[in-house]
């Protein structure tokens, strides 16, 4: 497929492209926390994995009744033990995970761009105490290393735009065991947001069509952008463009000027 230009970007210019088209926000979501730590014990099971292994424990029958008994005062004095929680304490809000920006050591690979980055988590919100009588906001923001790769980037005339799709996400929390854990973890939560934000616009037709339009005047033509190609390689970044050409407009005083 021929192209009519071929425009070599230089790394300054690509960053800058990258820049403008993050942060991208990873995830989100409203959080009530003795809603949310209720949905979660009861999605882990925790009530029928102890009911199990204590029928499976077989117990005497004096403690089965005590369990019985037990088991029964709970169900009864529930709702009114998570009323007077609630009453006594509630913590709302929102929280987002966002992509917070790529660092400037950038690796380049056939249509792929990998980076050291950044992922910013933000909790903020109200704690009522006290039946709501007092409120006290709160924001909690964590910034922690990442790298993460923009990979498949082409032209999609559907989205008007070159594209690219993250991926390799990876989190750096700690190097001890326990934290090496939660990284993986969040490793594993946030990839599975990454489909809902994909693909990530880097180059939009419309900008192209701003810097080439006006190539066209002295050739008394609409010069618009038909087709785009960026092709990346680990030693250049190549722009090429295919252009439609109709012909322009003239006012009445140059159409009597022209031969």
């Amino acid at each position: 497929m021929s192209y009519h230009l071929q425009l070599s970007l230089s790394r300054e210019m690509w960053e800058e492209l990258l820049r403008a088209a993050l942060p991208v926000r990873l995830a989100g979501a409203n959080f009530h926390l003795a809603r949310d730590l209720k949905s979660g014990l009861k999605q882990l099971g925790v009530r029928e994995a102890v009911a199990g292994l204590l029928e499976d424990r077989e117990p005497p029958q004096m403690l089965a009744r005590v369990r019985d008994r037990a088991r029964q005062g709970w169900q009864e004095a529930r709702p009114s033990v998570y009323r007077r929680i609630n009453e006594l304490v509630s913590v709302r809000g929102t929280w987002t995970v966002e992509l917070d920006g790529m660092g400037t050591q950038l690796t380049y690979a056939k249509q792929q761009v990998h980076a050291d980055a950044f992922v910013k988590g933000v909790a903020e919100g109200e704690i009522l105490l006290l039946k709501a009588n007092v409120e006290i906001p709160f924001r909690i923001e964590r910034r922690l290393g990442a790298s993460v790769s923009l990979g498949d980037i082409h032209y999609d005339p559907g989205h008007r735009a070159v594209i690219g799709s993250l991926q390799d996400l990876g989190i750096y929390i700690g190097d001890n065991a326990v934290l090496q854990l939660l990284s993986r973890l969040a490793e594993y939560g946030l990839e599975q947001q990454l489909p809902r934000v994909n693909p990530v616009p880097i180059l939009k037709r419309d900008q192209v069509d701003e810097m080439v339009g006006p190539m066209g005047g002295a050739l008394k033509m609409q010069m618009g952008v038909e087709d785009l190609d960026l092709e990346i390689t680990a030693d250049d970044l190549t722009l090429k463009v295919r252009f439609g050409f109709t012909r322009a407009q003239l006012t009445d005083q140059a159409a009597e000027d022209t031969p």
